[in-house]
């Protein structure tokens, strides 16, 4: 499958935009749209909907308001035609957040913090199948 996007959500500004930087590296032909509210990006998923299409969201786990594992289980009370193709980002080793999110039907994968090039690298070669 081919991404269009990335929509990157963290709720902190100075780690947003050096994981910013990182992804348009490997990244450069690829929209990001970055949001630093977990309620936001549910707002414009929800609202979407056929338009997630090619759309990959990298989130973050633990986050104020809206945690991962409460925007997970959101999505799941939406009936959308088509979700996004969802990697958790975290640095967490709560093996019960982990195992939430690892067994969740639209989670690809969890990413371990800090993002490096390599875990970059490893992420396009995932999406580029």
């Amino acid at each position: 499958m081919k991404y269009d996007r990335i929509y990157l959500v963290d709720d902190e500004p100075l780690v947003n935009a050096i994981q910013s930087l990182m992804i348009r590296k490997h990244f450069s032909e690829t929209e990001l749209v970055n949001f630093n509210t977990s309620t936001e990006a549910l707002k414009t998923i929800t609202e979407a909907d056929d338009a997630n299409e090619g759309v990959v969201l990298l989130l973050d786990l633990n986050m104020p308001v809206l945690d991962a594992i409460d925007f997970l289980k959101e999505l799941d009370k939406n009936n959308l035609s088509v979700y996004p193709d969802i990697y958790i980002i975290t640095a967490s080793a709560n093996q019960k957040e982990l195992d939430f999110v690892r067994k969740h039907r639209l989670v690809k994968d969890v990413i371990f913090k800090p993002l490096n090039d390599e875990t970059i690298k490893a992420l396009k070669v995932t999406l580029e199948g």
